[in-house]
């Protein structure tokens, strides 16, 4: 059972601090992806200066302000094709961004993969990545709980997801257990979610205007040595028990 999305882990990015949003299959068409996309990037740009310029375009790169009005075209062009190159829009598009005219240290960036309505657990995922450990450890002040706890919540407003998680891959590394709702440090679950469980005493715990859950192992920056981190991760891990043995996809 174990969620397709935690089994990509390579050592040399143990540095790595991201956003995963996931949701089941969802239709949706490049103009609907690219309001989504928007909204998202426009709450980024007022969490931290380090949004605010972006590059994009998979084949030929491109400063997103130039493109923005006609977003909608850079997605379609990242159809999904098959091997023989034929598009297979049942898989989705992809299309993100990288930050631009920053350190590499202080850098993010977005990949999104969205449309999809393969009946498979969470086709659709956006993912807000810091660079790898090949570059210089992520500067603190872009790592702190702060910028990522309202840049979860930019992709939440944005997306929709059924699940949302702010990790680092140390953590990741860690998870011991097959799961679809691994020890996070920050977690949210949508609202048909959030009422079927009963989140620990040790974390702590958000309900948001959409009814959806939100629940954070500390507020400080994640740390997999700091005990008292570790320790509400894993508690918070423990309490998804019941969602965990939901079927999945839930056809809902």
């Amino acid at each position: 059972m174990r969620d397709p999305a935690w089994t990509e882990v390579k050592a040399t990015d143990k540095k790595r601090y991201y956003i995963r949003a996931s949701w089941e299959g969802r239709a949706e068409t490049p103009d609907e992806l690219a309001a989504r996309f928007l909204g998202m990037m426009d709450a980024f740009k007022a969490i931290d200066p380090v949004c605010n310029l972006w590059t994009c375009g998979a084949k030929r790169r491109k400063k997103f302000e130039m493109v923005r009005d006609r977003y909608a075209e850079e997605i379609a062009a990242g159809i999904e094709l098959d091997d023989w190159g034929k598009p297979t829009p049942v898989c989705g598009y992809w299309f993100g961004a990288i930050t631009r005219e920053t350190p590499r240290n202080r850098s993010f960036s977005v990949l999104c993969n969205a449309g999809a309505t393969l009946k498979s657990s969470f086709p659709n995922h956006v993912k807000l990545s810091t660079f790898s450990s090949a570059d210089p450890q992520p500067d603190a002040d872009v790592v702190a709980y702060p910028v990522f706890y309202s840049a979860l919540r930019a992709i939440v407003d944005a997306w929709e997801p059924v699940r949302a998680g702010a990790y680092s891959q140390q953590l990741i590394q860690l998870n011991e257990s097959a799961s679809y709702f691994p020890a996070a440090w920050i977690q949210y679950l949508n609202p048909w979610l959030a009422e079927k469980i009963t989140p620990p005493s040790t974390v702590l715990v958000e309900h948001l205007p959409n009814g959806g859950l939100l629940m954070s192992a500390t507020t400080e920056t994640f740390d997999v040595d700091n005990p008292a981190h570790l320790s509400a991760a894993r508690d918070m891990a423990a309490a998804m028990a019941p969602l965990n043995a939901l079927p999945w996809p839930s056809e809902r």
